[in-house]
């Protein structure tokens, strides 16, 4: 059995797509569970409608993390995911993933490749950042493992701990580095879920909290602070605002973010090196030096 846990807030004019894109999955059997944090838009009508496939509970609870949790601890599948409620499934990913941790039960998480789409739904391209499995880059450099295209066993969930409830943001990426730690992984080359950019995406929003954050994830599991993938959006966030900064004239302040900016590349020669392949010719070669690598 496959159980498939979506956690919702006020997505209302997303998650009939979800819920939809979840029925019509070809693989049995499977239990859906919607953890809903009290919605005061019409998710509720929403879910009521397809009540007889899934169950559903609507009440205030501790955040993203803990709704995921919970979820899981009400079903009884072995194999796990979640699908957050303005995300969508491709036709046929379960039974891909399936397929996959059927041939190879040492696996314990398996992750496929995932769309951009829209707030309209429509196609933006591919989830560029995803790539083939690599412990090394998942823990130092970045999260290339896209949320709603994983599947992992309950064991292993079980067995590392959960979701942390204390994580707001990277509590996907930090779950993926617990089971890789201690378990196979595996890349499946197949679109398995649409992830919808809206704009207002909590990963959006999250700021320098959200890089904070992941720096406390990255020290959790061996990279030493934040991976350098992250070091360089960190990077760009911080010149934007200094861009702003010095547009209005506050031109310390601006000065003081981007000397922030390149002391969190500087202190790390794996981001330095990612920064200077992207920008100079041969600077892969240069950087490579500086890092002693």
């Amino acid at each position: 059995m496959v159980s498939i846990v979506t956690p919702s807030l006020n997505q209302g004019a997303f998650i009939e797509d979800t819920v939809l894109s979840v029925l019509a999955q070809d693989h049995t059997p499977l239990e859906y569970v919607v953890i809903d944090g009290g919605s005061k838009d019409e998710t509720l009508e929403v879910l009521e409608r397809h009540r007889s496939r899934l169950r559903f509970v609507s009440e205030h609870d501790e955040g993203q993390a803990a709704a995921i949790n919970n979820g899981f601890r009400l079903t009884r599948g072995q194999i796990l995911a979640w699908l957050n409620s303005d995300d969508t499934y491709e036709p046929g990913a379960v039974s891909a993933a399936v397929a996959l941790l059927r041939e190879r039960p040492e696996l314990m998480l398996v992750y496929g490749d995932a769309t951009l789409v829209d707030i309209q739904g429509r196609e933006i391209g591919p989830c560029s950042n995803v790539e083939p499995f690599d412990l090394d880059r998942l823990v130092h450099h970045l999260d290339f493992i896209v949320q709603p295209a994983a599947f992992f066993r309950r064991e292993a969930f079980e067995a590392v701990g959960g979701l942390d409830e204390s994580l707001h943001w990277s509590m996907d990426y930090d779950l993926w580095l617990k089971i890789a730690l201690r378990f196979p992984v595996a890349y499946l080359p197949r679109k398995l879920a649409r992830y919808r950019w809206t704009g207002a995406n909590k990963t959006s929003r999250g700021g320098l909290e959200r890089y904070a954050e992941l720096e406390r994830v990255g020290r959790r599991h061996g990279a030493g602070g934040l991976p350098a993938d992250f070091r360089l959006e960190k990077l760009a966030l911080l010149l934007r605002e200094a861009r702003r900064r010095a547009r209005e004239g506050e031109l310390r302040a601006a000065a003081g973010l981007a000397l922030s900016g390149a002391r969190t590349v500087l202190s790390s020669p794996r981001a330095l090196w990612r920064l200077a392949s992207a920008l100079l010719p041969g600077g892969a070669r240069t950087a490579s030096r500086i890092a002693g690598r």
